[in-house]
């Protein structure tokens, strides 16, 4: 609400809020306060106001609806000397800093006490110069201006080079904007090519996780196919132990029934098909020998497989470290990338700002011109007044040169910003160009990993085959030895047989004379060293096959 001290003057003494208005009177309160000057407001308290000194006097736009309106305030003064009906006069004092900065506006003070009421308002005042209030204040009145040549063409000069001025100020600014949207279009490409880099990271990381599983595989199923090699030695050794048991027990019962037979017929043929059966075992040791050495050779030849590609997953996990090693420097690049674009931002930022301030002096400028104009038009004005027009226009003349300057430095400033940033792009450019290298160099190693591991693949797929013809050479072991195993049956069923004749017909045969037995006498010394013999000749036999099944066993301790 607007008040004044004259309408409060003139209100009934019944009205609470007038009664509490007139209790602060301020006093001597001109039209008008110069701007950007400290501001000093004078009061009387009446006798019967008590002041407090959490009171304070504000500055409110007039209009104001509540206390809390307020521009700007400063707390009163304490009064201690304030002895019963007695009225004291105080100031107020407000910086320049604080003030309104309008020149439209009018304002008045307000002293509000600790309790939130107001106890006092000014009249109405505004912030402007004095001249252009005089020039407001008599706007019809016809003014005499005497300036001199030299000032005029002065004035004329400075305002060609403020023009000339203003004018490389806008050249400059334009060429900022220009520099700008380069810098930001770059921006842009920079950043669609960093997310582009980035896609192509993930990938390779993916790849590279696809790699590290499938080289995982190859060393479970390497480890698993060695678990099986080892499973088949051992199935062999222990195979080729029974069936040299097998064949010693059968020598054995050979030479026992070779002790007890009577040379005969039958018997001869049953030795001749022993001796046969004897050289066929003989000949399947040695070709189980051959099979054996064969088998050792192609495990050799494993383990070594197996050993390089151990190196070669070795290699390829090294080569995962340098890729991941790669991938978080090239996060850190995105990173600063990162931080590039938001310096660039706020260079945008301030050349915006700079493009304002700049608006703001042309305004200026467009000010001055008019006044200037106003000046050369005025008339019969008083010599002092023009004195005073005349200080100001060149005060404000240097402020707008001063402005200009700072200005122009920030403009140069803006200059040598723009030129490093530039710098940086080219820095940025290099590295992206390195990152792009790298990029290439890890994909053609990859390459070769997937052509390694396709190799790989390959060998395995080799090792599977051979593993597949082991376990058919071992079934055809197994089938050769349940065949023998078939045929000793046979043998020990036919020497029982022959056993049971013999005895039978031992046992039919009746007494022999003396002549009868010295006559079959010679026979069975003949027979006797026949049968010595055919024992020396079996015992040789046995030996040699004694050292065969050594032979045997001496290389598989050694496997």
């Amino acid at each position: 609400c607007k008040l004044s001290m004259e309408g409060s003057a003139e209100a009934p003494a019944t009205d609470s809020s007038a009664r509490t208005f007139s209790q602060v009177v301020f006093i001597d309160i001109p039209y008008s306060y110069p701007p950007s000057t400290p501001v000093t407001c004078c009061y009387t308290l009446t006798a019967a106001f008590q002041p407090n000194p959490r009171d304070w006097v504000g500055i409110f736009k007039v209009g104001w609806s509540t206390t809390k309106d307020y521009h700007t305030f400063v707390w009163v003064e304490p009064c201690l000397d304030v002895v019963g009906q007695q009225s004291v006069t105080r100031e107020a004092v407000f910086k320049d800093y604080y003030l309104p900065k309008d020149e439209i506006e009018f304002y008045q003070f307000c002293y509000v006490d600790s309790t939130g009421q107001v106890r006092g308002a000014s009249t109405p005042f505004c912030f402007r110069n004095p001249v252009e209030q005089s020039m407001e204040s008599s706007p019809d009145e016809d003014l005499l201006v005497i300036t001199t040549q030299e000032q005029v063409e002065q004035s004329v000069r400075e305002r060609t080079e403020l023009q000339k001025e203003l004018d490389q100020i806008r050249e400059e600014k334009e060429n900022l904007k220009r520099a700008l949207q380069m810098e930001q279009q770059e921006a842009a490409s920079l950043k669609g090519q960093n997310e582009q880099k980035e896609k192509e990271m993930s990938q390779l990381v993916k790849e590279l996780d696809q790699i590290k599983e499938q080289n995982e595989n190859l060393k479970s199923n390497l480890q698993q196919q060695l678990k099986e090699t080892d499973q088949l030695k051992e199935e062999v050794l222990t195979q080729m132990t029974k069936q040299m048991e097998i064949q010693q027990q059968n020598v054995a019962e050979q030479k026992k029934n070779n002790q007890s037979l009577i040379i005969d017929g039958a018997s001869r043929q049953n030795e001749t098909r022993a001796q046969e059966k004897y050289d066929q075992a003989v000949m399947k040791i040695n070709q189980l020998k051959d099979e054996r050495e064969e088998l050792r050779g192609r495990v050799d030849a494993q383990s070594v497989e197996i050993a390089t590609l151990n190196s070669k997953l070795r290699e390829e996990e090294r080569e995962l470290f340098k890729m991941k090693d790669s991938i978080q420097l090239l996060q850190i690049d995105l990173q600063s990338s990162g931080k590039e674009k938001e310096r660039l931002f706020v260079e945008l930022q301030r050349s915006q700002s700079l493009a304002q301030n700049m608006d703001n002096v042309k305004r200026e400028n467009q000010e001055l011109h008019r006044r200037l104009s106003q000046q050369e038009t005025v008339q019969n004005c008083p010599e002092e007044d023009l004195r005073v027009q005349h200080q100001t226009l060149a005060s404000q003349l240097q402020d707008a040169q001063a402005k200009l300057a700072a200005e122009k430095e920030e403009s140069k400033n803006t200059r040598t910003r723009a030129e490093y940033l530039e710098r940086e792009l080219l820095q940025v450019r290099e590295q992206l160009e390195n990152v792009i290298l790298s990029c290439d160099q890890a994909q053609r190693k990859s390459s070769k990993q997937e052509l390694q591991l396709r190799e790989a693949h390959e060998m395995i797929a080799d090792k599977d085959g051979i593993i597949e013809d082991k376990e058919h050479m071992i079934k055809l072991v197994n089938q050769e030895k349940e065949e023998l195993a078939r045929e000793n049956q046979n043998l020990i069923s036919d020497i029982e047989g022959l056993r049971r004749a013999l005895a039978g017909f031992h046992a039919a045969s009746p007494a022999d004379s003396p002549h009868t037995q010295s006559e079959t006498t010679s026979p069975a010394g003949t027979t006797s060293t026949t049968h010595e013999w055919q024992q020396q000749d079996t015992a040789e036999e046995v030996q040699n096959l004694y050292e065969t099944i050594g032979s045997v066993a001496d290389p598989e301790e050694e496997v």
